[in-house]
């Protein structure tokens, strides 16, 4: 009896075992199965970015790096990967300027089978430069007629970057605004820069100071009166009418404000002689104009 009861145990236990062990399988091959899948765009890292640029390379033309990757395993584990916990990342050894060759790693854990679509990419190295260029306020075709003077408080702009990139540089470029301010014979104002070529189309390099302050003087105008420069001793001033009578002067407020008269250029006895009018030029003040680019007066008897 005894040894039927034994027996009886042992097909029990052999029949639990094998029952388990179906389970198991079952378990892995329908509740946890396997699984395959790609990710796509993965951004790719280079770990030793910072040191390749304390030797003066720059990465160019810039591109924004990235690749697929698929992957395969059970599904749990597959489950848990998608593009923001993957990384691929990669290390420039011995950087030259020109293509280099980087090859590539991922962090995947190894329960986990992984496939890159680009075991290796090419990396595009230039040498950083630099270099001193002009820095030139430009003046809007609108505003030319109201502005007299622009002055930027530096005259020279540092650009530095790929070396390709900085050699196309020609000068620097502020462009001037329009100021809402125009009651004021003047004003400062803070304006962006940008690296131009010859043919005035950006260039994408890094810039010592990315404003600039620039001191605007505007135009005003004053009417002034036309006096006649006479030196001579035959005739009396009062004898002769000025046509026009006034001009309109235009330029610095410094340089016009202060005007009382436009005079005629020296004039003696000989120039007055005659009944017949007669043309004289003027005497423009320095750095001013006369509105409608007057540049004579007719003199006439009474």
């Amino acid at each position: 009896m005894k040894n039927n009861d034994r027996r009886n145990n042992i097909k029990t236990k052999i029949i639990s075992l094998l029952t388990a062990i179906a389970l198991w399988l079952y378990v892995i091959a329908v509740v946890d199965p396997d699984e395959k899948k790609v990710i796509e765009n993965i951004p790719i890292t280079i770990t030793n970015a910072n040191e390749v640029l304390k030797d003066d390379f720059v990465i160019y033309p810039k591109e924004d790096f990235k690749t697929d990757i698929t992957v395969q395993g059970k599904l749990s584990e597959i489950q848990k990967l998608n593009k923001n916990n993957v990384h691929i990342y990669g290390e420039l050894i011995n950087p030259v300027e020109g293509q280099n060759i980087v090859n590539l790693r991922t962090n995947i854990s190894n329960r986990v089978s992984r496939e890159l679509k680009d075991n290796t990419f090419v990396v595009d190295l230039e040498k950083k430069i630099s270099k001193t260029v002009e820095l030139t306020v430009d003046v809007p075709p609108a505003m030319k007629d109201s502005v007299e003077e622009v002055d930027p408080e530096v005259k020279e702009i540092e650009v530095s970057g790929p070396r390709s990139l900085v050699n196309k540089v020609d000068k620097a470029v502020a462009v001037l605004n329009y100021n809402e301010e125009r009651d004021k014979d003047e004003a400062r104002m803070e304006l962006k820069v940008k690296a131009v070529d010859k043919d005035n189309k950006a260039v994408d390099v890094e810039l010592s100071q990315k404003t600039v302050k620039v001191d605007v003087k505007y135009t005003v105008e004053k009417l002034v009166p036309v006096k006649l420069n006479y030196d001579g001793e035959e005739f009396n001033v009062n004898e002769f009418t000025v046509t026009p009578e006034k001009l309109t002067v235009r330029g610095r407020a410094d340089l016009v404000n202060g005007l009382e008269y436009i005079y005629t250029e020296r004039l003696g006895d000989k120039e007055l002689k005659g009944d017949e009018d007669k043309k004289v030029k003027i005497e423009i003040p320095e750095n001013t104009r006369i509105k409608g680019d007057i540049s004579e007066v007719t003199i006439s008897r009474k």
